[in-house]
């Protein structure tokens, strides 16, 4: 039986702006939850955004309501308890993804296991990851782009979107300074009109770039079908894949190759692996990405992944830039991000 809910948020700042084709910040807000069963604890973490229509205020009223919903409530059995979070309230992807992840880190600690291996997972404990580079000029995004390089990233994703000549002339940049080794992942958040973006497909192609992410608007459905079927490199859907009825329709349409998931698109853990199964039935492999995210939440994206085969691509790495993280845990090492092997999620906070 869950006996109690708290929250705590916290403010950091970025080691440098962030800048992409719909805006720029300069700090990450995430919301600490911690839930307790007995002797047993759980932590989770959101992170609100634009995506998910979330602030941090309400993320904080949302969770504010929790208590008296799930308190004195089965802490195994997590679909009821996500009704009763969509009971409290629609949307809120994130505030219920910090509630979620707290269950199955109290759930697999108690029974010993790491979360992936809880949910499913092999033995697998790294995963290659990407460092993300925000849209800079060329000069700026090369120098960036090296200097991840040189730090061990074997991977890149570099945000486009905003002007499309200057765009492939940042990503030829890169390509010419790191050479063929270091994969390349671009991601336009929304930013092309479908000409637009069949253009810029045909010369990522040439440049040895594995995807293009959310190449048009998250409502353009017929838009992003166009852009698949006459595009040059594999097509990834994000903004416009926030639950599993989304993901079930752009399968349905087959409108992408492939599925960007974010726990806090998609509430948690739970409703992830369904859309995850969802998109495996048909082909279609997956991607595990992250908004500003602290270790707490990025320590559940990297055990879902590890949990299974499905997941083509690891996205995680907003840690990295985040000053003073409160929660630790994770390592690096030869551009890939481990997961500790401690029980849960293993990380540690300032709730534990």
């Amino acid at each position: 039986m869950i006996d109690s809910v708290e929250f705590k948020s916290f403010v950091n700042k970025r080691i440098c702006s962030f800048r992409i084709a719909t805006g720029c910040s300069d700090v990450e807000e995430n919301t600490m939850v911690k839930i307790r069963s007995g002797e047993d604890f759980g932590v989770g973490s959101a992170c609100p955004s634009d995506v998910t229509h979330e602030t941090l205020k309400t993320v904080e009223d949302f969770l504010g309501k929790v208590p008296r919903k799930i308190v004195g409530t089965d802490e195994n059995d997590v679909s009821s308890i996500h009704r009763r979070l969509d009971a409290i309230a629609p949307g809120n992807t994130a505030a219920k993804a910090a509630v979620d992840i707290a269950i199955y880190d109290l759930l697999s600690k108690r029974d010993g296991k790491t979360l992936r291996g809880f949910i499913g997972g092999s033995g697998r404990h790294d995963v290659l990851t990407d460092m993300t580079i925000g849209i800079e000029t060329k000069e700026v995004t090369v120098k960036k782009a090296m200097r991840h390089y040189r730090d061990g990233f074997g991977a890149l994703k570099i945000k486009v979107g905003l002007e499309l000549e200057d765009d492939i002339s940042r990503i030829a940049a890169v390509r010419d300074a790191v050479g063929p080794s270091v994969e390349l992942r671009v991601d336009a958040n929304q930013g092309y009109t479908v000409e637009q973006a069949v253009r810029f497909s045909e010369e990522m192609r040439t440049l040895g770039v594995v995807f293009i992410e959310q190449p048009v608007k998250a409502d353009d459905y017929a838009g992003l079908k166009k852009v698949k079927q006459k595009s040059a490199v594999p097509i990834m859907a994000d903004e416009c894949v926030r639950s599993l009825a989304d993901a079930r329709r752009v399968v349905k349409d087959g409108a992408v190759d492939l599925i960007n998931i974010k726990l806090m698109k998609s509430a948690g853990i739970h409703e992830a692996m369904a859309i995850n199964k969802v998109a495996e039935s048909a082909g279609i492999g997956t991607m595990v990405g992250c908004m500003g995210e602290i270790q707490v939440s990025i320590a559940a994206g990297l055990n879902f992944v590890l949990s299974t085969d499905n997941v083509k691509y690891c996205d995680l790495d907003s840690h990295f830039n985040i000053i003073d993280d409160p929660s630790s845990g994770l390592s690096f090492e030869d551009g890939r991000l481990i997961a500790s092997s401690r029980s849960g999620l293993g990380v540690s906070t300032p709730m534990d």
